[in-house]
This record gives structure tokens, C-alpha cells and sequence, in this order.
């Protein structure tokens, strides 16, 4: 009887240690990618120099002393952000060509929709 368990249990356990470990790889496992984020931000700016009437200043120069007037200007403005992605969704886009190895060496994803969609190869 010991004979014929012996041969069965320990395969048995390392497939199933193996499995476990491949199954915790794969939900837990994460990968950290930077990511392009746009943000409309509004800012004030000095408005555009516009010469007196008539096209001459007065005697003395122009007049320094008074403050420029700002205007509100809205700008778009893009960071990148650094999120943590499940790496079979990181090997998914890398297949597609949508993860980019910066030089310094981080991920960062160039493009967010699913690929091409009708590869011609």
C-alpha cells in the first residue's frame, strides 16, 4: 500500500503547490506603469500689450508703473501618473504594442484602446 501512495502524493502535491502558486501569480502579481493623464487647468496670464492710441507713448516712456491686467486662460496639461496594472493586462497591451520601456528603465503606456484592431500580418 505504501508503495503505490508514495508515487501518487508527492506529484500530486507539487502540481497542486504549483497551480496555487501560478493562480497567485497571476491575480495578486502587479506591475507599476506610467500613464499620460490630461487635465484642463485654468491659469491667469497677463493680457496682450495693446500701444495707447495713436500709436505713441507719452513723453517719459511707456507707462511702467501701472499693473499689467491678467486674463483667465484655460490650458491643457498632461502628467504622467504612475498606476498599478495586473500583469496579464500589462503582457496583453505589451503583445499589442501599447507598453513602451522608457530609458530609465519604467513602462509606460503610449496607447489605451485595444491595439489594432485588423493587424495586415
Amino acid at each position: 500500500m505504501r508503495a503505490i501512495i508514495r508515487p501518487v502524493i508527492l506529484p500530486a502535491l507539487l502540481l497542486i503547490g504549483g497551480l496555487a502558486s501560478l493562480i497567485y501569480g497571476v491575480m495578486c502579481h502587479s506591475v507599476r506603469l506610467l500613464e499620460e493623464h490630461e487635465s484642463d487647468t485654468t491659469i491667469k496670464v497677463p493680457a496682450e500689450f495693446a500701444p495707447p492710441p495713436g500709436g505713441a507713448f507719452p513723453p517719459g516712456g511707456a507707462p511702467f508703473g501701472e499693473p499689467l491686467p491678467f486674463v483667465k486662460k484655460t490650458v491643457k496639461r498632461v502628467e504622467l501618473v504612475t498606476v498599478m496594472e495586473s500583469e496579464p493586462a500589462v503582457m496583453r497591451d505589451a503583445s499589442v504594442g501599447g507598453i513602451e520601456v522608457l530609458d530609465s528603465g519604467e513602462l509606460k503606456r503610449n496607447q489605451r484602446d485595444e491595439g489594432p484592431a485588423l493587424c495586415p500580418s
